[in-house]
């Protein structure tokens, strides 16, 4: 699993969850925002991932 990959699961896992919440906003608004604040990390681990390096010797392989 390289960079991309990872940058790629990050986000699609960002829209699942923030599908779920709007599905659940009317009946369970605190699981909704529990939710939100889920994807919200996922975009920040993007972040992340983009910016730092992901493993001690990558590049040598």
């Amino acid at each position: 699993m390289n960079r991309k990959d990872l940058i790629a699961f990050e986000l699609f896992y960002a829209a699942t969850v923030r599908r779920e919440a709007k599905a659940r906003a009317k009946q369970n608004p605190a699981a909704a925002e529990q939710l939100n604040r889920f994807a919200e990390a996922a975009v920040q681990r993007v972040e992340a991932i983009k910016c730092g390096p992901l493993f001690d010797q990558e590049g040598r392989a």
